[in-house]
């Protein structure tokens, strides 16, 4: 539901709730005030006035809960700080009984009826009552990773203590929320019990499929302990974010087959800081027909026999991605703009780490333009790595004005040996911007116009966790903790619940 039609909907509840319930609070008053008026009724006359005016009265009161409703079903009352009370539907037909027997004491001037309303105040109060002081004991501190990946499993830890010197908390329950501009997940961990100034550990497991910046927070902790007829909450306002990666990816063999620096039979001039064209490898014995002249001396006279210096040719060549992220400025954020995308970005990420791999002494650099550019240059040591993993995680798809630029730096900037790969979502029959590109030899243009263009480059060791949209999502139970697969699942140590999931608007997450 969205946001302009439960504003609408929430609207048409209290007009007809609010007259409903005066209706019927005017028809009592009336009733006891004038007396006069209903003295010549009949027994059943009296009895169907009476019938009606509960009747009303309870349409009133339940359309004002439905109004004041947070949640389906439950009635929540204004918030107090960063307390809030909430009645569930147990609560709602307990109220209800009530304020039937109340309305039946007031009408037929019975005591017993009213006796029984009395009673059933106590436990509605002491429910209440009881909750409110667990919550505050209440102090909870959230463990969660910095960084992780699309597609990879990791968890967050909570961590709720007990500050009450005498009493238990039982039945708690945290819940979590995960955002980005895209979609709002929940996770919820219930505590059983948490003793006197004891703490207890809970934790939930996420595998976000998108690419971006989450925020986690606020942290909403809530029981209906004992009875269940009246749920009260805290709030904590604890912020923390989490940095999700583009994945990575295996590069295939058609690819290699397809680049033009993975084949060996292209010559490239390079010059060479020594006097060997290779590169030392290691010290083996010496055979027949090996060159004289790698006879390491001083290793041969130490050992009695002849040792060689043995060498392996060093093709390590450099390699410049540039990445053309353009998305047209009508085009909406739909699914098959976004998984273009995000494959491409794992595409050009994958290309950077296994080139690293091949070539350790090769120097690595992107740049990319879309809403904004985003340059990088470094190798796949760990410190060099992070800040482009950063700057990818965060980089969105735009009119990618710098294009031609970054090419242009990059072709005169980088030496004869080092290759550019030139990924590209824009259409072919968009503009001749790229023209350039198809003239030099060190530039492999790469044109992708669907996520499919990439299926014969690209794969992903887990199909399960391939990256997948919102819609796509669904959560997968374990036990004892919870595995949120872009929707939510609630961990209590002891058994999973299934929980929330919204891809509307994050301010709307129950939407």
């Amino acid at each position: 539901m969205s946001h302009a039609t439960q504003s609408n909907h929430t609207r048409g509840r209290w007009f007809v709730g609010v007259p409903a319930l005066g209706l019927a609070v005017s028809l009592t008053v009336a009733y006891f005030r004038l007396p006069n008026l209903t003295a010549s009724w009949s027994v059943t006359q009296i009895i169907c006035f009476r019938t009606f005016v509960v009747f009303i009265g309870t349409i009133g009161l339940s359309q004002i809960a439905a109004a004041m409703s947070s949640t389906r079903g439950s009635l929540a009352t204004p918030r107090f700080g960063s307390h809030r009370m909430i009645v569930p539907t147990e609560g709602l037909v307990y109220l209800a009984i009530m304020f039937v027997l109340f309305t039946g004491a007031m009408l037929t001037k019975q005591n017993t009826l009213l006796l029984v309303f009395a009673m059933m105040v106590g436990p509605f109060v002491v429910n209440g009552s009881l909750a409110f002081g667990m919550l505050r004991a209440t102090r909870i501190v959230r463990s969660a990773p910095r960084r992780a990946m699309a597609g990879e499993l990791f968890g967050v830890e909570l961590n709720l203590s007990n500050r009450h010197p005498l009493l238990s908390m039982w039945m708690m329950s945290v819940r979590d929320e995960i955002a980005d501009d895209q979609e709002t997940l929940s996770a919820e961990v219930l505590f059983a019990r948490v003793g006197p100034r004891a703490a207890q550990t809970g934790h939930y497991q996420l595998r976000l499929a998108h690419r971006g910046r989450y925020r986690l927070g606020p942290l909403l902790v809530s029981s209906r302990f004992p009875l269940g007829l009246v749920e009260r909450s805290r709030l904590f306002a604890m912020p923390s974010e989490i940095l999700i990666y583009p994945r990575i990816g295996r590069v295939t063999s058609l690819w290699k087959q397809r680049s033009p620096g993975a084949t060996e039979l292209i010559a490239r001039p390079q010059t060479r800081a020594g006097v060997f064209h290779d590169e030392f490898h290691r010290l083996r014995e010496f055979r027949t027909g090996d060159n004289p002249r790698d006879i390491h001396w001083r290793t041969s006279a130490r050992r009695g026999e002849l040792i060689l210096r043995e060498y392996q040719q060093n093709r390590d060549l450099n390699l410049a991605v540039i990445l053309d992220l353009w998305r047209p400025s009508k085009a909406t954020a739909s699914r098959e703009s976004s998984d273009l995308i995000e494959r491409t970005l794992s595409f050009a990420l994958t290309l950077l780490i296994e080139h690293g791999r091949e070539c350790r002494d090769g120097t690595l650099s992107l740049a990319a333009s879309g809403a904004t550019t985003f340059q990088w240059e470094g190798q796949t040591s760990a410190a060099s790595l992070e800040s482009l993993f950063d700057g990818l995680s965060v980089l969105e798809a735009g009119a990618a004005g710098e294009t031609s630029l970054l090419l242009y730096e990059a072709l005169h900037r980088t030496s004869a040996s080092t290759q550019i790969v030139l990924l590209t979502t824009r259409p072919a029959d968009e503009s001749d911007l790229l023209a350039e590109s198809t003239l030099n030899p060190r530039v492999h243009l790469l044109r992708i116009a669907s996520a499919d263009d990439l299926n014969g480059f690209l794969l992903f060791d887990d199909n399960a966790t391939s990256p997948v949209t919102g819609e796509d999502a669904r959560a997968t139970t374990t036990v004892p903790s919870a595995v949120l697969s872009n929707e939510a699942a609630v961990s209590n140590g002891t058994g999973v619940h299934e929980a929330n999931s919204s891809n509307a608007a994050p301010s709307k997450a129950r939407d």
